[in-house]
């Protein structure tokens, strides 16, 4: 029997490991899981470039699109790299080289002397290489990247832009080399603490005031790492490298490129796509940091934020109608809406083109909240959408799949759990009635911790809050996020301790983001993978 009771998914055992089940031991202990290598994520590089150079780039014009695993671009076991990757890295660099060759000013910010002095040059390339390769340049290094320097002729612009261009395709730069030989006890270095912090809080490399931190050896017990932790969680670079997680964990990577049937919902269009991502963005920004940052708030939260444009495609009061930006719009309590789920950027991502679809909003739930994935149907089964019938209900159209013995099964799992969304449009525009006949939102949830009925989204993100199943998913996601990888079996007490702490903490996720970097597989050195590094 598979994991919901309808074929042979083999999940099961994964997901013993990740939801902490397996009997607690001490953590210490129960060994390590190999450091897998990671390149960086397009996500990553754009960061790297504007916090180093204060220059955004197109790297969706560049680079391949990072190849998503468990819902996640930062995925090493899903990684490749290919000639195209080479390519863009390649073109990559020399765009930010031209750049500085046409302003070799540009480079103050990295060492504030005049380029034009020898000496300025190497502390350009020393300031330069520790920033990017995260930790600093043997003497040799910088001697070479200097004769890279003298291949420009004596023209300090192409001198300088040579060097920015082979720095910048360096593989300690576009991977991120973390497997450190200490023995005993130790932690990992300073400088692979560093990094570890600043791509799980910023998506980005170190800043000077952490790579000062390691080279002054105060970056080595766990308490100088919890220290570094929550002042970066408070700046201002924080509210991006997490929001990236939230993104991703709800399925909002690609809503830029969510189409929808122009005849049926004549509004959608890029300026509504980027408004919607705004507003959720916002919405976990005001969670985290304005408010409690507790898992029940994201769920449950009566406001969220609209310029006078959303206002409008929601039908709220319109506050301002010559002001441009977001507000805060405050909802009754026993409002419309609340929380993520009703945010519009989540409702018309998981949904059809042309109409809502409870079964990828049930599957949305099931996946993202309670860390199990649905079977794929029968292979001999032709899986259609229920044709738009102008005279039925969703409800009625897709009640087939509840009737079907060879789709019942799986979609009593999925569709009572979408059902509950039908007061929300394909675009996440509430309503009453469709075809026009009264909607019926209710549904209910089975094989959960919070098994029973709901009747409506609120009593869905209730149920879910107080769900000790979800909390445990929420931990298991973000440790696929910091780690690039699932939790596997020598991980069994990391994510128990992890668990335990969140539940304890009331579900705070500012504390989950501390506690991560508490754990062994973020504090110690492990052992490499068996594979060879240069295959990879």
């Amino acid at each position: 029997m598979g994991l919901f009771g309808c074929s042979d998914g083999g999940e099961q055992a994964q997901e013993d490991v990740e939801d902490g089940s397996n009997a607690p031991r001490a953590c210490a202990d129960a060994g390590q899981s190999p450091v897998p290598l990671r390149r960086l994520t397009r996500f990553e590089v754009a960061n790297v470039v504007f916090d180093v150079f204060g220059l955004e780039v197109d790297v969706a014009g560049r680079l391949p699109r990072d190849e998503v695993a468990s819902g996640f671009d930062n995925q090493a076991g899903a990684q490749t790299f290919s000639e195209l990757h080479v390519e863009g890295f390649m073109n990559l660099a020399d765009d930010v080289a031209r750049w500085i060759e046409d302003d070799p000013q540009r480079l103050r910010r990295i060492a504030d002397c005049e380029p034009t002095q020898r000496e300025c040059v190497r502390a350009i390339i020393t300031t330069l290489g520790r920033r990017l390769q995260r930790r600093p340049l043997l003497d040799s290094e910088v001697d070479s990247l200097l004769a890279v320097y003298d291949g420009g002729a004596g023209e300090v612009g192409e001198g300088l832009s040579r060097v920015v261009a082979a720095i910048l395709q360096s593989p300690r730069v576009l991977y991120r080399l973390e497997r450190d030989p200490v023995e005993g006890d130790a932690l990992a270095s300073p400088w692979i603490l560093a990094s570890r912090l600043s791509f799980l809080i910023w998506g980005s490399v170190p800043d000077e005031a952490l790579l000062d931190r390691a080279a002054a050896g105060e970056l080595v017990t766990t308490a100088d790492v919890e220290r570094e932790a929550e002042r970066m969680v408070e700046d201002e670079r924080a509210r991006r490298g997490i929001a990236h997680f939230y993104l991703q964990w709800l399925g909002l990577a690609e809503l830029g490129t969510v189409e929808k049937d122009p005849r049926l919902f004549e509004r959608w269009d890029d300026a509504l796509r980027a408004d919607l991502e705004r507003e959720i963005a916002l919405f976990i920004e005001a969670v985290l940091w304005t408010e409690d940052a507790r898992l029940e708030t994201m769920l449950t939260a009566p406001f969220t934020f609209a310029n006078p444009s959303l206002q409008d495609f929601y039908g709220f009061p319109i506050t301002d109608p010559d002001a441009e930006a977001f507000e805060r719009v405050e909802f009754d309590a026993q409002g419309q809406r609340g929380g993520l789920l009703t945010q519009g950027a989540i409702l018309s991502a998981h949904a059809k083109a042309n109409q809502t679809s409870p079964i990828d909003r049930g599957k949305f739930i099931r996946e993202k909240f309670f860390c199990t994935t649905p079977p794929p149907p029968p292979p001999d089964l032709v899986v259609e959408v229920p044709k738009l019938d102008p005279r039925r209900t969703t409800r009625e159209r897709f009640e087939q799949h509840r009737t079907d013995p060879a789709c019942s099964m799986c979609h009593e799992l999925l569709d009572p759990i979408g059902l509950a969304f039908e007061n929300f449009d394909a675009v996440g525009r509430y309503r009453e009635t469709e075809s026009e006949l009264p909607i019926d939102a209710s549904g209910f949830l089975t094989r959960t911790d919070v098994d029973g009925p709901i009747a409506s989204v609120a009593e869905l993100a209730a149920k879910l809050a107080d769900s000790e199943e979800v909390r445990d998913c929420v931990v298991t996601q973000w440790f696929r996020f910091a780690f690039g990888r699932g939790a596997e079996e020598q991980d069994a007490c990391t994510m128990d301790e992890l668990q335990r702490g969140f539940t304890e903490s009331d579900g705070d996720l500012r504390t989950l983001l501390v506690s991560l970097t508490q754990t062994e597989p973020f504090l110690r050195p492990a052992p490499a993978p068996q594979t060879n590094e240069d295959e990879r």
